[in-house]
């Protein structure tokens, strides 16, 4: 954490969006959201975060029953780290940032994210419109059926539709730990890479919805002048490529199953 965040100091940037999954064990661990915002704090420009399913724990059907969102995982996130969806004008842009582990939820705050939305949405006027999640729409198809990776069927529809009609410039999000970037009726979907570990293992096995696309750690650098912008790929200087299946080292069903570890804050 600490070279991303002088390496993303270097760059001056006017805004930074941290995509989610501040932590491993946020949604059970209230010290890790704690830790994870301090560090935050040391970035040099102002910034915003929304949560990811470690943060909050998943959506239905989700990869564990035992780490599902709910109203005091969702409370946490908001004592800790501030909103879990927020709006962003800058320019010609609005940004919109979601909590994507709330579509499906049927928590009562699901409901409240969605009427949100459609209001800020209509509210844009003339503002070309990005949004920010932490699980893209979907990974490999619009039918993709329910998984880990993606929004779940019913919630992707509603949101493809609804941010297609409203003219939605890019859809960008984080959560697969890899980098892509396709077009869907119009909008940019966009996948940011991670700068903690890469999916998959270091001889090269990868799961099929990853398949094709930039396994290295890094950023996205936004560029936006008047209605257009650009997006490129960047990396840290000195962030060594770890991989999920060898962090695991096979003796772990879940990340969260690790021993915490919270070193010792660097100055």
């Amino acid at each position: 954490m600490w070279k991303t965040i002088d390496y993303v100091g270097s760059l001056k940037p006017d805004f930074i969006i941290v995509t989610g999954d501040l932590a491993i064990n946020g949604a059970d661990d209230e010290r890790e959201l704690a830790f994870a915002q301090a560090e935050l704090q040391r970035l040099p420009a102002p910034w915003l975060a929304i949560p990811g399913n470690h943060d909050v724990g998943d959506e239905p059907p989700g990869q564990d029953v035992k780490q599902l969102i709910d109203q005091a995982r969702l409370d946490r996130w908001r004592t800790n780290v501030g909103a879990d969806c927020w709006t962003k004008d800058l320019g010609d842009w609005r940004f919109i940032a979601l909590n994507a582990q709330l579509f499906g939820s049927g928590l009562d705050a699901d409901d409240k994210q969605r009427q949100w939305l459609e209001g800020e949405l209509r509210s844009a006027g003339a503002r070309n419109l990005g949004v920010f999640l932490h699980k893209p729409l979907f990974a490999l198809s619009t039918s993709d059926p329910a998984s880990i990776s993606c929004i779940t069927p019913a919630p992707r529809q509603y949101l493809l539709s609804l941010l297609r009609d409203a003219g939605v410039r890019f859809v960008a999000s984080g959560h697969l730990h890899c980098h892509k970037q396709t077009t869907h009726e119009g909008m940019d979907l966009i996948w940011a890479p991670s700068t903690a570990f890469i999916n998959g293992s270091a001889t090269g096995a990868v799961p099929d919805h990853i398949a094709g696309t930039r396994l290295e750690l890094g950023i996205l650098v936004f560029d936006f002048a008047g209605g257009d912008y650009k997006v490129a790929f960047d990396c840290p200087t000195g962030l060594k490529q770890y991989y999920l299946h060898d962090i695991k080292q096979g003796k772990y069903a879940f990340l969260r199953d690790m021993p915490p570890y919270f070193p010792e804050r660097q100055t």
